[in-house]
């Protein structure tokens, strides 16, 4: 439904009010240019979609469900093509499917904190009047997801079971860290905004329902993230030292871990279609490809810390430890111009750091103790009766791919670093683990 306002806007919206303690140094006009916007344009999905329009009936079989691979990591893997088309079909379509379930959740999320901070603003706030439309906007999206996930067939669970427990207690706890909540917000939001882009680009290649959905929930996306980011770009720059560490450390794991839940589906996905696991973990983010997906999703949030001077000297490890550091785009949505990512030769550099981590430990247990070649030697004899056991299973039918959980094993493991540890030591433990995790590498079920 479109509303037009032809009047002009109440004289609240366009100066500051009196009442400025609580709004602090926020920009009411743009707030209320926000507002006016709202309310000038807004959808209504069971309004402005034919749901039961013929072409936006979504067929199962229909071939445009495929994977983009400049979208999603899965397809850019030589398994996913060498499948057949109906296979590749249903997959496409659960990922799709679950990716909106994962954001009508985090919008739900979204909704526990921004109801409780709107709450604590006094009469008269236009942060108040805004805030309630965005409330009614991520209402429409999840109806709107919700809607296209039962059309689609395909019961998905959207996000991972330890996300959808506590997510909705960090939510709530953001309507007291309003600045947390809002990273939140913006950590959430900008790479789902990225991927919805990216996709609509090449809009001709996907069913019309979701692009028609899609197309809604950018144009409306784009006014909550520009008032997030002006709600940090005044609240930050007022916030002490110890209080900005927090918030430095705060933006790469919130958005490693929304990245994560948005884009990489979990592991019901892989067992339900038979994906290998190592096919799975190339895909989401071991391959080259992939993790040069992942930092591209994170690159408009890396330009917003780069501009609140979050992206310390300090802090800028975390970014890339978790993978998400890269290039800083000049404006947001900015495509990549770089040149297409070359894939090095050999082993993935994951495993040359797991290995790196054992030759250091390795040269500590020589360095700072008399027996290290001891230790070296039966840290080498746990791991491979780890690897062993592992492989014995596996040749006797024991593992099976993507299965829930693989209790021996974890058994063995634990046992094993048990024993490791009156024989060399806290040394000796962490270089039996890193052992371990090298020879996990080249396990092909792990």
């Amino acid at each position: 439904m479109t509303v037009d306002i032809t009047t002009d806007p109440p004289a609240q919206l366009t100066a500051p009010r009196a009442t400025t303690g609580t709004l602090g140094e926020l920009d009411v006009d743009m707030v209320a240019a926000l507002c006016r916007a709202s309310t000038r344009r807004g959808f209504n999905p069971f309004i402005d979609i034919d749901w039961d329009a013929p072409e936006n009936l979504l067929d199962a079989n229909d071939p445009r469900w495929q994977l983009d691979p400049a979208v999603a990591p899965l397809a850019t893997t030589s398994w996913y093509a060498q499948q057949p088309l109906q296979r590749r079909i249903e997959m496409s379509r659960w990922i799709t499917a679950n990716i909106l379930k994962v954001t009508l959740q985090f919008e739900m999320m979204l909704i526990r904190g921004v109801i409780h901070y709107a709450g604590t603003l006094p009469n008269g706030s236009v942060v108040f009047r805004y805030l309630l439309h965005e409330l009614t906007d991520e209402c429409h999206h999840i109806q709107m997801f919700q809607e296209f996930v039962n059309r689609s067939g395909d019961d998905v669970p959207g996000m991972r079971r330890g996300s959808r427990i506590f997510g909705p207690i960090l939510g709530f706890i953001g309507g007291y860290a309003n600045i947390f909540l809002f990273i939140g917000v913006l950590c959430g939001e900008q790479p789902l905004h990225f991927q919805q882009t990216l996709q609509h680009r090449g809009s001709t290649a996907v069913p019309p329902l979701l692009n028609k959905i899609t197309s809604i929930h950018l144009a409306e996306e784009a006014r909550h993230i520009s008032f997030a980011n002006q709600y940090l770009a005044q609240r930050v720059a007022a916030a002490g030292r110890c209080r900005r560490m927090l918030y430095a450390l705060a933006f790469p794991v919130y958005l490693r871990w929304l990245i994560g839940e948005m884009i990489a589906p979990p592991r019901a996905f892989a067992r339900q279609f038979g994906i290998p696991r190592r096919v799975f973990k190339a895909a989401y983010w071991r391959s080259a490809r992939s993790r040069q997906m992942l930092a591209e999703s994170a690159a408009d949030v890396r330009r917003v810390a780069e501009d609140l001077g979050l992206r310390t000297v300090w802090s800028r490890w975390l970014w890339s430890l978790l993978g998400i550091d890269g290039r800083l785009p000049r404006y947001r949505g900015e495509p990549d111009r770089s040149q297409p990512f070359i894939r090095m030769a050999g082993l993935p550099a994951v495993m040359w750091r797991r290995v790196a981590a054992a030759a250091m430990m390795a040269g500590v247990a020589l360095a700072a103790t008399p027996v290290g070649l001891r230790i070296i030697a039966v840290a080498a004899a746990a791991a491979a009766v780890w690897a062993s056991y592992h492989l014995l299973r596996a040749r006797r039918g024991g593992v099976v791919g993507n299965q829930p959980f693989e209790w021996p094993r974890l058994v063995v493991w634990v046992v094993v670093c048990v024993a490791m540890v009156p024989a060399g030591g806290v040394i000796g433990l962490a270089l039996v683990v890193f052992m371990i995790l090298a020879l996990a590498e080249f396990m092909p079920t792990l």
